[in-house]
């Protein structure tokens, strides 16, 4: 485990405090190699002060909420140190009694969800099949719990488990789909009101489509041909018909081609010219009209291509915007606070790149920030509650997730590092444990696993 805002050791708090502390640990870890995920925690508190007497409320002594001499918290009456989570802890600034709901301190494992709080718990692995590429959270099988998918692309297939709700995932069924899939999304391309999963399938030049059943179960739909070397999708409803598209990069191509799902089930795919080798693809809002539009990444030019959308699952021509060499992955939205479109590159040299957008269809110059060893998959949730957005960034030359927490105004901040299995390279966020927080899932393609990692409060 690797604690990042972590708690002062005892000395330091005697120092400061002139009180001493006998700090107690408990670790409770439910990983395993085959399960899910199970949060963990470590809570470190302060059990009394050595003088016996409690002039002040300092650590171990008694209070009421935001009496405690800062960084003391108060904490079921006691001033005692901040409750940690197995990796990282609450990352609120100020006042520590402030609250989302006003009342009672800022704390993980107190059941409460506040501002600025970020606890995770300890990652576990999940086996899903020969080299994960793609990993999906999704309801397929119509219950309110989210399940897990994942294409796996030395097996040619998509592998599913289904979500109990509570952290939990059941037996793998594995479907077969074309040669090498790169990729997966869900989405309900046929409009009959189940969710359905298509793979961008590199070694075939196809999309493979398994359509969905009311059980969660898949029968095929048809591999569909679109360019060569398929390497990334998107699904959406561009024309709010209730049928969801698709976007795919097509690598050797130096194209991304739309697949309408109308006329059924797909039209001929329309291809738009981009940069060389296109891997990338985000949805966002970019440009000051409510469309979305198109980012993609080149690893062969180090640029990201945007093209703006007019609604309707038609775009623009490509302007291209200088990144960091190889960027694999992208993801947009307004990270500044400012109300315009923003994006947040991945590239494989070690940088993350941030492109600010300025609501004219346009960003200014790339601003790159250094990161971990060769960053292969990124995406933009708010993970602490202050309603801004941070970053989860999976790392695949030193195997790790690392979050890094957004202070409003775009700049990020690495608050905590875990470790994953071999080559992580991608990711999904979604609340599997029902709490209300969001959870991530990321694939590790060289260990034929899927991390989990739970939010709590």
């Amino acid at each position: 485990m690797v604690a990042r805002w972590s708690s002062f050791p005892c000395i330091v708090w005697a120092l400061l405090l002139a009180a001493g502390c006998r700090g107690e640990a408990s670790s409770d870890d439910a990983g395993s190699s085959t399960g899910s995920g199970s949060t963990s925690a470590t809570t470190t508190t302060a059990t009394g002060s050595e003088s016996g007497t409690c002039p002040q409320p300092v650590l171990g002594c008694p209070c009421e909420a935001g009496e405690c001499v800062a960084p003391a918290v108060c904490i079921a009456g006691t001033c005692s140190a901040m409750s940690t989570t197995g990796v990282g802890e609450s990352s609120s600034s100020g006042d520590a009694s402030d609250s989302s709901s006003g009342t009672g301190p800022i704390a993980c494992n107190d059941g409460q969800p506040h501002a600025g709080e970020l606890c995770l718990g300890s990652p576990t692995l999940l086996v899903m099949g020969a080299a994960p590429t793609g990993v999906v959270l999704a309801n397929f099988d119509g219950d309110p719990s989210l399940d897990l998918a994942t294409c796996n692309r030395d097996g040619n297939e998509v592998a599913l488990r289904p979500g109990d709700g509570g952290g939990n995932f059941g037996a793998r069924t594995t479907y077969a789909v074309g040669a090498s899939p790169n990729d997966v999304v869900a989405g309900d391309f046929d409009a009959d009101g189940h969710l359905d999963v298509v793979t961008a399938d590199t070694g075939a030049a196809t999309v493979s489509w398994l359509r969905g059943a009311s059980n969660g179960s898949f029968t095929a739909g048809g591999a569909i041909a679109v360019g060569m070397a398929p390497q990334q999708l998107v699904a959406t409803d561009f024309g709010g018909e209730g049928r969801d598209d698709l976007v795919i990069s097509n690598a050797t191509d130096d194209t991304v081609g739309v697949l309408l799902s109308e006329p059924a089930p797909f039209a001929a795919m329309v291809t738009f010219g981009v940069g060389v080798a296109p891997r990338g693809l985000a949805l966002a809002q970019i440009s000051d009209d409510s469309e979305l539009d198109l980012l993609v990444t080149n690893t062969g030019a180090a640029t990201v291509s945007l093209l703006l959308g007019n609604g309707a699952g038609q775009f623009g021509a490509a302007a291209p915007f200088p990144v960091g060499a190889d960027p694999r992955a992208i993801a947009g939205g307004d990270v500044n606070g400012d109300g315009l479109g923003d994006a947040v590159t991945a590239e494989a040299s070690g940088n993350l790149t941030r492109l600010l957008g300025n609501g004219l269809g346009s960003f200014g110059a790339g601003l790159p920030f250094a990161t971990a060893s060769a960053p292969s998959a990124l995406e933009l949730v708010d993970l602490d509650l202050d309603g801004d957005l941070d970053l989860v960034v999976a790392s695949s030359g030193d195997m790790t997730l690392r979050v890094l927490t957004n202070d409003g105004a775009g700049e990020f901040m690495e608050a905590i590092q875990l470790t994953t299995d071999a080559s992580p390279g991608a990711l999904a966020i979604g609340d599997f444990n029902e709490d209300g927080l969001p959870d991530i899932a990321c694939a590790n393609t060289g260990g034929s696993t899927v991390t989990l990692v739970e939010s709590s409060a």
